[in-house]
């Protein structure tokens, strides 16, 4: 058996697992992606916290759109939680306070985004906590619909989706990204393996928070979301996930490549404080493509031949195919879940620029720690 024989038939075999991995998310999708309707007696009180840090083109908006949810405004209270703002966001959320009793600011003491959602959980009324980025956007059933599934299912923490939306070639790159990452975090968490939250949108019981600790000593500034999701996971706790288009909240895409790279080494920075079988996971699948292009490269039929030249050929196109395929198919049930458009091509496309940048992302943010809003992440 040929040396060129032998690594392709290891690489088919690692990519049958990575296949077999993400067509098990994919199927498992379904399982998380319906709610049952409860009766309006059973209804809670519900707490959502905004976190917020110059935040004066967005407040607004997203006030609105929980203004307009269709659940009991006397059981919704809403904290937007001012992060030492510097410019109009506290002005703007004080304005709105007038036509609505529900409607709470409280200023942080502690700069952070983890110490604001700490000091907002402690003054919380309702038994479920669900947090609300000041820059997105609802529709009108993301609460009840949240609601639902926690009185069913009674989780410590739930797991929902995120949306994104992009202009151009580059947010439509994004876009694709971060649905397949959405598969990911949604799939993960519906095979009882949840690997990655949203704290764009994220809700968890108050008693749970409280039993595992909140943020305390954490000493990363980011990463409210993963954190407190690797806690409630080594505590034991109850994890679900809801993938519906009800429970979802949209972020607009970075619309500059600069922006976007600023954005990933942020996240790339808080996913060094989780480590363990997640990381090196990840980084083995980075890895798949850069050793099946190597083999790509280098094999040389002609040489090749009259030792199984054309069988491992064929395995190699067969890898090739195996490695992006299952990718589509998950990206194009999240977009068509999403009500976003199904782009196979774009898809594609996506998958091997992130398979590009990636591994330099993860490289550069162990030296580079980037600004968000004045502060060192």
């Amino acid at each position: 058996m040929s040396i060129y024989l032998l690594v392709a038939l290891l690489l088919f075999a690692a990519t049958v697992l990575f296949a077999s991995v993400i067509t098990s998310w994919r199927t498992a999708l379904a399982g998380v992606a319906t709610f049952e309707e409860i009766p309006s007696a059973q209804l809670p009180m519900v707490t959502l916290l905004v976190p917020a840090r110059d935040e004066e083109e967005n407040i607004a908006l997203i006030l609105q759109d929980l203004h307009a949810q269709t659940y009991p405004r006397e059981l919704m209270q809403v904290i937007v939680l001012d992060d030492g703002s510097t410019d109009r966001t506290a002005a703007i959320v004080e304005g709105m306070q007038r036509n609505w009793p529900q409607l709470q600011i409280l200023r942080s003491v502690e700069p952070g985004k983890k110490a604001a959602i700490t000091s907002g959980v402690h003054v919380a009324q309702g038994e479920l906590i669900l947090l609300t980025d000041a820059d997105v956007r609802c529709g009108p059933r993301r609460v009840p619909s949240i609601v639902s599934h926690w009185v069913n299912e009674r989780s410590d923490l739930i797991i929902l989706p995120a949306r994104t939306d992009g202009d151009g070639v580059l947010g439509q790159l994004q876009e694709h990204e971060q649905a397949a990452l959405l598969g990911m975090g949604m799939g993960t968490a519906a095979v009882n393996a949840p690997a990655l939250a949203y704290g764009a949108n994220l809700a968890f019981a108050r008693a749970a928070f409280h039993a595992v600790g909140g943020y305390a000593g954490d000493r990363f500034a980011s990463g409210d979301d993963v954190f407190l999701l690797q806690r409630m996971k080594r505590s034991g706790r109850k994890i679900t996930a809801l993938f519906h288009a009800d429970a979802t909240v949209v972020t607009k895409a970075p619309t500059t490549f600069g922006g976007a790279i600023q954005q990933r080494l942020r996240w790339a920075g808080k996913m060094r404080g989780i480590g363990g079988a997640t990381n090196v996971s990840g980084l083995l699948a980075l890895a798949l493509p850069w050793c099946l292009l190597y083999l790509t490269l280098t094999f040389n039929i002609r040489e090749a031949i009259g030792q199984h030249a054309t069988f491992t050929a064929l395995l190699i196109v067969a890898t090739w195919t195996l490695w992006f395929m299952p990718v589509i198919a998950l990206v194009g049930v999240v977009r068509k879940a999403m009500g976003q458009r199904s782009a196979p091509l774009g898809t594609l496309a996506s998958f091997i620029a992130f398979c590009c940048y990636a591994p330099l992302i993860a490289i550069a943010s162990l030296v580079v720690h980037p600004q968000w809003k004045g502060r060192r992440i």
